[in-house]
């Protein structure tokens, strides 16, 4: 005859056991949840496009498992991505007001940096989605992450529309950031920042250029002639089409 004491051992190893076997189930559940709103975030970085409704949907899924106490860095990260892009998202009234969208992409990326603050992407994304965000938050990107070229590409316009504003040596690291991107055979990302934001700087650029070499000056070159840009990049002769 098993005693009170062995019945109330039993029903303790069966409630431990049954509270790990929820535990497992709930653990699982989040993880895989984690790998779908990170494949996901994965694939927006690098420049897919998803419609807004999957976007909505991860986004409403992983807010609730958002609360300060916790630290999911992959989760927190990725859900940051979603509403940064759903921010990104213009002429569509079903995502509701932009500035409301800014708001809560601003907040999932103060959140992800709570947690990881060593991100050089969202320190950058901080600074442009809030209209007076210290230059810190800038020179925080160019320190955490300064050779990373999918965030240099995403930076560097940035930078240059606000290049004014930057101190002399932070100036110089945006020029030589540039002279890398097209070091990094990303002619088309050049030139569009190059004829962009960073035009009024122009010759300041240019006089950066001959570490570049010749042959990627020459694209550099052909891309804004053929554009009717009358730029010379120094070093070349254009004739035509490479």
């Amino acid at each position: 005859m098993i005693s009170a004491t062995g019945l109330s051992l039993r029903a303790s190893a069966m409630l431990i056991g049954l509270i790990g076997i929820a535990w497992g189930v709930s653990e699982f559940s989040a993880l895989r949840q984690e790998s779908t709103i990170k494949k996901i975030a994965d694939r927006i970085l690098v420049g897919d496009v998803y419609k807004y409704d999957i976007l909505l949907k991860q986004a409403s899924l992983v807010d609730p498992a958002q609360r300060p106490e916790l630290c999911r860095p992959l989760t927190v990260r990725s859900a940051a991505v979603i509403r940064l892009r759903l921010a990104e998202i213009s002429n569509n009234a079903a995502l509701g007001p932009a500035p409301v969208r800014t708001n809560l992409a601003v907040d999932a990326i103060r959140q992800s940096l709570a947690c990881s603050p060593a991100d050089p992407f969202f320190w950058l994304a901080l600074y442009a989605l809030e209209p007076s965000a210290p230059l810190n938050y800038l020179t925080a990107s160019y320190r955490l992450g300064p050779n990373e070229g999918w965030i240099a590409l995403k930076r560097n316009p940035v930078a240059f529309a606000n290049f004014d504003e930057l101190p002399d040596d932070l100036r110089r690291i945006v020029v030589q950031e540039f002279v890398r991107i097209v070091e990094m055979d990303t002619i088309d990302d050049a030139m569009k920042i190059f004829v962009g934001p960073a035009w009024d700087q122009r010759e300041l650029i240019l006089s950066q250029m001959d570490r570049v070499p010749l042959w990627q000056r020459q694209q550099l070159q052909a891309a804004l002639t053929g554009a009717g840009y009358d730029v010379l990049v120094p070093g070349t002769r254009f004739d035509g089409p490479l």
